[in-house]
């Protein structure tokens, strides 16, 4: 039993740790005065998860719902804000701040995102840096995490790699990821994660 309580404590900070950039973000920045609105959805698993399921004893995968906001700035900034539910995670509600520092060859953003969660009537805190570089379509992400709950730090990190794929006629863009995730206390005990984002400008916003 308390193994089994220990796997779920650092299951649920590993999915805390991902979520930053389930905003599914390239290095691209708005135009100043620009806004979008989007959702988003996150599944994760391990290989112990998916052993434990086999048995009936433990689910595979994790999810989250996600809506996010994102605001142009100048000097090729960013700034977004966004909430995360998850069935087993409470609420969460994050924001960030993105700068471009390259724009050619290839672009390059460094991102800094901060994070407070509501799990099991306490409340979870966390920063969280990450270097985004790549294109407008293809794009990679490394990540560090810092949570600090009541009781526990942990400190995990993150890589990402992602795709933009823009519709011309509906103006929206729709942004799939696959990611790996891993803790500083248990290295080789590596999360898998799978996510598909989908935004649009403020005054386009339209589901159909």
């Amino acid at each position: 039993m308390f193994i089994k309580a220990m796997f779920l404590s650092v299951s649920v900070f590993l999915l805390v740790s991902c979520y930053p950039m389930g905003t599914f973000q390239g290095p691209d920045v708005l135009p100043e005065g620009r806004e979008t609105v989007g959702i988003g959805i996150s599944w994760m698993t391990n290989i112990i998860s998916l052993q434990d399921s086999a048995s009936g004893e433990e689910a595979a995968f994790w999810a989250d719902g996600s809506i996010l906001f994102r605001r142009g700035l100048p000097y090729n900034t960013e700034v977004g804000i966004k909430l995360v539910r998850g069935p087993d995670i409470g609420l969460a509600f994050f924001s960030d701040i993105k700068w471009q520092v390259l724009k050619d060859p290839i672009m390059v953003a460094v991102d800094l995102g901060l994070s407070y969660w509501s799990v099991e009537a306490a409340g979870w805190v966390g920063y969280h840096p990450a270097l985004i570089a790549g294109t407008e379509k293809l794009f990679g992400v490394v990540q560090y995490n810092y949570i600090r709950s009541p009781a526990n730090v942990r400190k995990t990190q993150d890589l990402l790699v992602g795709r933009h794929i823009k519709q011309k006629k509906s103006k929206y863009t729709l942004t799939p990821f696959v990611g790996l995730h891993w803790s500083e206390r248990d290295p080789d005990d590596v999360y898998y994660s799978l996510g598909f984002g989908f935004k649009q400008p403020l005054d386009k916003w339209s589901i159909f």
